[in-house]
């Protein structure tokens, strides 16, 4: 990896929320070019705006880039409430969008990301252009996952979030044992989550809604991407909704962090997708 993938967050401006929490964020045009669309990324549980690090550079020239820490992510600070629901944490991301001036935008989420960018979707889909699920789902928790969340919360509060994350992230990559350099890496990331936080999104995505509808009847197009070797969101629960416009892909290399196991696949699709809408 080179310098930059080094980086546990690729923040370097914040935000504000009227709660006083602060968000943190990448933006890769400072002072945004007219002609080039928006692109937002949201990244999954435990993680940061790193997790897309390899992925940025693909994107960058043909894209402005924004990328936040989630609340209670990388250099993000956590709020107090006890469950943070979808719709709890897309209200952060509208009320952020919003303020720094972004009125036209892509915005895909990786897995807790995807989740958080349905519940946009729901919430106010006239700045979007598009949306789309990486590696994520718009299917509610089964009974098995609601029970997972659960053992997710005890682990956290009786051990604390580095061991939680160290058991978590074997479970991302595809091969782990042959892939010990990024795993590293993205334990290195989910070290920065604050414990609190971990708890709330676990209880916030345990109680979450079925959302197919959302991609069944949208009226833009909207983009869902699996990994062959995803162990943990499979194939047929990232396409679980979809209509004439939904592009649906599958990386088969990949586990369910394509951004960093397959960058140059999953830079191609987006390209491809954002390009012809």
């Amino acid at each position: 990896m080179d310098e930059q993938n080094l980086l546990l967050t690729l923040a370097t401006k914040t935000y504000t929320l009227l709660n006083g929490e602060t968000i943190a964020y990448f933006d890769s045009e400072p002072q945004p070019s007219e002609h080039k669309p928006t692109l937002v990324l949201l990244h999954g549980y435990c993680g940061s705006s790193a997790y897309f690090s390899k992925l940025i550079p693909l994107l960058s020239d043909q894209y402005r880039i924004l990328v936040p820490d989630l609340i209670g992510h990388g250099h993000s600070t956590a709020s107090a409430e006890a469950i943070y629901t979808m719709e709890l944490a897309a209200s952060w991301i509208d009320e952020w969008l919003t303020n720094i001036g972004i009125a036209d935008m892509h915005i895909l989420g990786h897995s807790l990301g995807g989740y958080i960018t349905l519940a946009i979707a729901q919430r106010n889909p006239g700045y979007l252009r598009s949306f789309g699920l990486l590696h994520s789902t718009a299917l509610p928790d089964s009974e098995q996952a609601k029970a997972n969340r659960d053992q997710a919360i005890a682990t956290v509060q009786q051990q604390g979030v580095v061991s939680f994350v160290s058991d978590l992230v074997v479970k991302l990559f595809a091969a782990p044992e042959r892939q010990t350099e990024l795993l590293d890496y993205a334990q290195q990331i989910g070290t920065l989550a604050s414990s609190h936080a971990v708890i709330s999104y676990a209880r916030g995505m345990q109680q979450r809604i079925d959302r197919t509808t959302i991609i069944n009847n949208a009226s833009m197009p909207v983009l869902l991407v699996s990994g062959g070797k995803d162990k943990v969101i499979n194939s047929e629960s990232t396409f679980a909704g979809s209509n004439q416009i939904t592009h649906c892909h599958i990386i088969e290399e990949s586990g369910h962090m394509g951004m960093l196991e397959t960058p140059v696949q999953l830079a191609t699709i987006i390209q491809q997708f954002v390009n012809e809408h």
